[in-house]
């Protein structure tokens, strides 16, 4: 099958990277780290695993930064990788071959895949990670079975989603309801990832919070925060002004592409909270917004939320970006909360537990949410270059989440 690969080499890496300082395409020529090649089909892993055809895969921030090399090379997460890997995580498809072990699901299920590769993907007895249903902080990732990687997309033994095949352990396939589409189930990975950011600071009825991003993780999480949680006054960032009617459509009560000043003093009269201006720098506020969840975790953002935010209030930070310096006074001097968030396992809500692609499927097939507008550009594999292009350009393209389509 051909499938989109990622391997590792100075060389490529070099090239690219100069390159791509005069044309983003240079990223994904011959001379990067990115192809679409023929590799072998996948095959069964074990009694108790399957082989699912992928329907959809969508594009996660993660990707694009892996494709244009946007991350810092001393990233310790690459201690979880191996190479040459078949990139792509966030999957529905449906069940065409299982193991003789196999009993969770069955040929023709259609099902959505949990990417990360935990003790019971590999057969090992559960850590103590696992054991609570913590399953971002297995601590198996880099064990023997299956080789380095966290989950679909940085393991050179478990190729992922951006092929029209995968092998999927059946702990990792979860049921897609009649009458939920594949595409939208697709979106559960988004959806996971912000309502685990969400649960890490709760808010509370009456509050007002802050989301930093508009991208498919900060518009789900907009629609989380409206749905299922009671009362809040919701004011979105950022800096694309095609976003505002999907954003207000989701849930957001406010939105703005402000900065500077003009952002500062919006929030503090939103909340009723005199605006400081210092002798130098940026203006600030020491009351404001309950929380911020920042889906963009760049500097930028990170200082302009300390700024934003209430005297002990909460800042979760999802995003990721390269780090950077900024002015960070503000953490300690409104003793502010900063929490890091990374992606999902179990999680208790409304009076249970149970995993979130689980939660999301139920949701979805009770008409509780609908995060369907997110999707605005869907690409056949082969076109990978558009997509990835498109997925980066936003403003010229209008695009938020892009999704391969291999029907």
């Amino acid at each position: 099958m051909k499938a989109l690969t990622f391997d590792f080499s100075f060389g490529r890496f070099t090239a690219a990277k100069a390159l791509g300082k005069l044309s983003p395409r240079a990223y994904l020529s011959n001379l990067g780290p990115v192809s679409y090649r023929e590799v072998p089909d996948p095959s069964l892993l074990g009694d108790d695993w399957v082989i699912v055809q992928t329907a959809y895969c969508g594009i996660c921030g993660s990707d694009l930064k892996q494709v244009f090399l946007d991350a810092a090379m001393d990233n310790p997460l690459s201690s979880f990788v191996s190479f040459p890997h078949v990139m792509g995580h966030e999957v529905s498809g449906e069940v065409v071959e299982t193991g003789p072990g196999t009993t969770r699901v069955k040929r023709g299920d259609r099902v959505i895949c949990y990417p990360w590769i935990t003790c019971a993907v590999r057969g090992r007895a559960l850590c103590d990670a696992c054991k609570r249903g913590q399953l971002t902080f297995c601590e198996s990732f880099s064990g023997p079975e299956l080789g380095k990687g966290m989950h679909y997309g940085t393991s050179c033994k478990v190729s992922g989603g951006f092929a029209p095949y995968l092998p999927a352990h059946e702990s990792m396939c979860f049921k897609i309801p009649e009458g939920v589409s594949s595409e939208i189930a697709a979106l559960a990975d988004p959806f996971s990832v912000s309502l685990h950011a969400v649960k890490k600071s709760p808010p509370e009825p009456g509050e007002t919070v802050i989301v930093f991003g508009c991208g498919g993780l900060g518009l789900t999480m907009i629609h989380i925060l409206r749905q299922l949680f009671q009362d809040l006054t919701i004011i979105s960032i950022d800096k694309h002004e095609f976003l505002r009617p999907v954003a207000e459509g989701l849930g957001a009560d406010v939105f703005t592409t402000a900065t500077g000043r003009e952002l500062v003093e919006l929030v503090g009269e939103r909340t009723n909270s005199p605006v400081h201006r210092p002798l130098f720098g940026s203006h600030w506020l020491l009351g404001g917004a309950d929380r911020v969840y920042d889906t963009v975790g760049a500097a930028k953002t990170l200082e302009t939320g300390l700024r934003l935010v209430r005297a002990t209030g909460t800042i979760v930070m999802v995003g990721t970006a390269s780090p950077a310096r900024f002015e960070w006074t503000p953490l300690f001097f409104k003793e502010v909360h900063l929490i890091g968030s990374s992606g999902y396992g179990l999680e208790n809500f409304e009076g249970t537990q149970q995993h979130s692609f689980s939660l999301y499927l139920d949701l979805l097939h009770q008409g509780r949410i609908d995060p369907s507008s997110v999707v605005s550009h869907r690409f056949p594999l082969g076109s990978y270059k558009d997509a990835f292009l498109t997925a980066r350009n936003k403003a010229d393209n209008r695009s938020m989440k892009v999704l391969f389509a291999f029907s």
